[in-house]
Formats: C-alpha cells, sequence, structure tokens
C-alpha cells in the first residue's frame, strides 16, 4: 500500500503542470540541463512533436521499426522535463490551439479527455471528428461526430446537439446545420427544418461570412443564404469562392463574376479557374499561380486585374501579394529569358515609384505566407525579408529562405547551414538542419534532419545558446545527411 500511494504522490505534480507555459528562454545552464533530461527521454520514442501552450508533446512509438517510411500506431503524452503524462496505449492524440480538451482515440473508438486526464466525452465515437475551421476551438460551433456509419454533433460536455442519424452533416454557424437525409437541407438546435430538405448537394462558403451557401441539383449550382432565400439561380456549373457579395462562377466553361443580384460583374470569358478577390482593395485578379504564393516560380499564367466595374486595372503580369493594409500590391513581371523584376501598384493600378524607403525596382523576387510578419523578397540570386507592408526589414544577402514566420525569418546562408533570424536580422540558431521550427516553450526549437531520400531522420530540440538534445553521434549524422543534401544539389 505505501508503494501506491508514493506512486499516487509522484503523479500529483505532473497533474498540476496543465497551466498555459511561457515561450520565453530559460538560462543556458538551466536550459542545457533540461535539454539533456529531455533527450534522454525523447530516445525512448520513434516520432514527437512540438511542445504545445501547455509543454506537453505527442510522442509515439512504431511497431515496424524497419518501414522506409515508418508511422508510429501508438501514442502518448510527455511534458517538458521528458516525465510520462499518458503512456503510449493510444491509436492517436491531437491537442486543440484554442482549448484546453484533447481528442484521445483507443482502440477505434474516440472521445475528449481534459488537461486533468479526465474523459470529458468518453471514448464511444469512430474517430471522425471536424468543426468550422481546423485550429479553431472544436466547440466554438459544435464538433461533427461519428457514431454507427451517422453523423452528429456535440458540444463540449458531450451533450449532443445534432443526434446522430444523418448521412452528412456540416457546421454552418453555431445555429444552422446542413445534414443529409435523402436530400440535403439545414436544422437548427432545436432540430426544425431551417432550409428544406430539397437539394442535392449544399456547400458553404468561407471565404468571408458564412451568409450564403452553395446549392445544386444534377450539375447545375446557385447560392442561396442563410435562411435560404434565393442569391443566385441555380444555372452554373460551378462556383467557387465570393467576396462582399461577389461570386466567381462558371458558364459554358467561361468563368466571371456576378454580384449578389444575378448582374455580371466580370464577363464570363475567361478560361482559367483562378479568380482572386483581393481583399479590402475592391479589385480581382483573373489568372495567375495558385493561391498567389511561389512568385519566384518559372513559366506562370499571365494575370489580369480588374476592379468591380469590370475595368481592367492592370495586365500582363504573373503574380501578385497584398500588403497588409490591403491598400497596395507587389506585381512581378517575367521576360522571355525567364528574368524578373518587381513593382508596386496602389488599387487604381499607379506604379507607386517609393515609399518609406522601398524601391521594388531593386527586387527580383517575392513569396508570400499567409500570415507572417516576413515576406521573402530576391535580390541578385539572395534573399532577405520585406514587412507586409513593404518595407525592407532584412538585406537580400542569404542564399534561399526556406519560409517566414511571425517574428522570425529560416534563411540559409552560403556555407548551406539552416539559420534562424529575427526581424533586426540578427541570427540566433544555426546548424546543418533540414528544418527549424518556430520557437516553442522554454525558447526552445524544434530541428532535425532526414536522409535525401527518406522522412525518417533525427529530430530533437535546440536552444538559442547552442544547447541541444541531440549526442554528438547523432549530430554527426544529420551533418552527414546534410552534405549529401548539398552534393545532390550541385
Amino acid at each position: 500500500m505505501k508503494r501506491i500511494l508514493f506512486i499516487l504522490l509522484g503523479l500529483l505534480p505532473l497533474l498540476g503542470w496543465a497551466q498555459p507555459k511561457s515561450t520565453a528562454p530559460l538560462s543556458p545552464a538551466e536550459s542545457k540541463a533540461r535539454l539533456q533530461q529531455l533527450g534522454d527521454s525523447l530516445r525512448k520514442y520513434d516520432y514527437f512533436e512540438n511542445f504545445d501552450r501547455f509543454g506537453w508533446s505527442v510522442v509515439g512509438i512504431c511497431s515496424d521499426k524497419n518501414a522506409k517510411n515508418r508511422f508510429p500506431d501508438r501514442y502518448g503524452i510527455i511534458n517538458d522535463y521528458g516525465q510520462v503524462i499518458l503512456p503510449c496505449e493510444y491509436s492517436d492524440i491531437r491537442f486543440q490551439e484554442h482549448s484546453d480538451l484533447m481528442m484521445v482515440i483507443k482502440g477505434e473508438k474516440a472521445g475528449f479527455m481534459n488537461r486533468q486526464l479526465k474523459w470529458v466525452i468518453p471514448p464511444k465515437y469512430n474517430g471522425e471528428f471536424w468543426t468550422v475551421f481546423e485550429g479553431y476551438d472544436y466547440f466554438e460551433y459544435g464538433l461533427v461526430v461519428a457514431a454507427d456509419g451517422n453523423y452528429g454533433v456535440v458540444d463540449s460536455t458531450g451533450r449532443e446537439i445534432v443526434p446522430c442519424r444523418y448521412k452528412e452533416v456540416n457546421i454552418v454557424d453555431p445555429d444552422l446545420f446542413v445534414v443529409e437525409d435523402d436530400h440535403y437541407g439545414a436544422i437548427n438546435r432545436n432540430g426544425d427544418t431551417v432550409i428544406p430538405f430539397v437539394y442535392k448537394y449544399i456547400f458553404s462558403l468561407y471565404s468571408s461570412d458564412y451568409r450564403y451557401l452553395i446549392v445544386g441539383n444534377q450539375d447545375k449550382y446557385g447560392v442561396i443564404s442563410n435562411t435560404g432565400q434565393e442569391i443566385l439561380p441555380i444555372v452554373y456549373e460551378r462556383i467557387l469562392d465570393h467576396d462582399k457579395g461577389f461570386f466567381s462562377v462558371s458558364q459554358n466553361g467561361k468563368w466571371g463574376v456576378v454580384d449578389s443580384l444575378g448582374n455580371i460583374v466580370i464577363p464570363l470569358e475567361y478560361e482559367t479557374q483562378h479568380i482572386w478577390f483581393k481583399h479590402g482593395m475592391d479589385l480581382v485578379e483573373m489568372g495567375g499561380l495558385y493561391l498567389n504564393s511561389g512568385m519566384d516560380r518559372d513559366d506562370p499564367e499571365k494575370c489580369k486585374l480588374l476592379n468591380m466595374k469590370g475595368e481592367v486595372v492592370l495586365q500582363g503580369y504573373d503574380a501578385s501579394v497584398s500588403d497588409i493594409s490591403g491598400k497596395r500590391l507587389a506585381i512581378l513581371y517575367h521576360d522571355q529569358n525567364g528574368d524578373a523584376r518587381c513593382e508596386i501598384i496602389d488599387r487604381n493600378g499607379k506604379k507607386v515609384d517609393g515609399f518609406d524607403g522601398f524601391d521594388a525596382s531593386v527586387f527580383d523576387g517575392i513569396d508570400m505566407v499567409n500570415g507572417t510578419t516576413m515576406v521573402p523578397v530576391k535580390r541578385n540570386g539572395k534573399w532577405g525579408f520585406v514587412n507586409r507592408d513593404f518595407q525592407l526589414i532584412v538585406p537580400c544577402i542569404y542564399d534561399a529562405p526556406a519560409e517566414g514566420w511571425a517574428g522570425y525569418g529560416y534563411v540559409n546562408t552560403g556555407d548551406g547551414l539552416t539559420t534562424l533570424i529575427d526581424e533586426q536580422g540578427q541570427q540566433f540558431v544555426s546548424g546543418p538542419y533540414r528544418f527549424i521550427s518556430s520557437p516553442t516553450v522554454n525558447g526552445w526549437f524544434n530541428a532535425g534532419g532526414y536522409p535525401p531520400d527518406s522522412w525518417n531522420g533525427i529530430t530533437g530540440f535546440i536552444d538559442r545558446y547552442g544547447n541541444t538534445t541531440f549526442t554528438e553521434e547523432e549530430m554527426r549524422q544529420i551533418e552527414q545527411w546534410h552534405n549529401e543534401e548539398q552534393r545532390s544539389r550541385r
């Protein structure tokens, strides 16, 4: 009995740590000791994720150690001391960014635990969960669950808002659920029919708000409001996007833009389905690169920029990126030799020669990762960063950037090493790594390396002082893989 009591008392500190933790760096000595302790624990596992805001990490063990690209089949949780929170006895575990509840699948059934490791929703569902947007609080609008092949919606207490009896359920807002019975319709939380069950398809439009739904019968589509009022008749072949009451639609294989009254704003005469509404600018771009990213890629389609009167503002360029204010666009052109030049225009298509020390003509490439504060730009074959207002914050001295985050840039130096820099251009993490993550708890960065032809590599954590969870042997292996990767690119 004494031994059992000792074990239970030993678990109490682990359960009491379920509070959000600071990302502030530890002191060099404490960080070194903690990383060494964590490294000893990580080597027991075949897989681990970055630490979440509570300092917990999902870890995994693979049954087949010899598979080329192996994946875990047993999952558990450790904390940032390397101590076990949950043993590797579960089929899957997923944290949420905006909720303390975590999804846990045991066997073939899924439920939700809280951070005190109590089942809030018992594991009785089939493991299929989704909400309006991945990464949001699962229970903000309700959570779609599956049981015995049918779908419903539960709240954070496990109460079924929509009973599990439908072929399909999609959440539109907290009191509107698109469901499929024999046909598609929509109900509220009381089970009352809001939109009659007369449609073959109903899809939500999420670009700006939840006021509109795409509906379809046979091979034609239209738009209704979330109260069932017709916005566009069911006459279009496809409807892909909308913004402020404007919709991109196609008829007879041609694309254009119509408004919420069905008036043609931009004639349906374009081959491309790449129609991008420039949010906040009352402009729409026809053609161009998918998702408007990777502006330095080869052979993009030429673009045409129009206003909501259908008038052409600019044409013949390759791709664009808007600034965070919605007042300016960075425009990239390629000539027949593949050489590029960059310009900045305002919402009327007028070229902005320079502002706040920014001269677009000096750049020959610009890339975009949505939601970041650091946007990669290229000049004479070297990369740096501008902010979301196109102000140069890191000079173009790097071989290539991999990505820009909120306040951090991930670049390659002249010797091929991967380095993290801040918005002042200061380098603070470097090594022969294939990747380095943004900082997590304790100011640690997830980093690692892989062989050129496999994803089975070595991953761990590093700090800004040069301390790491890697052993000397592991570092030699990562460096060897790095050198092989560099040789393969020459």
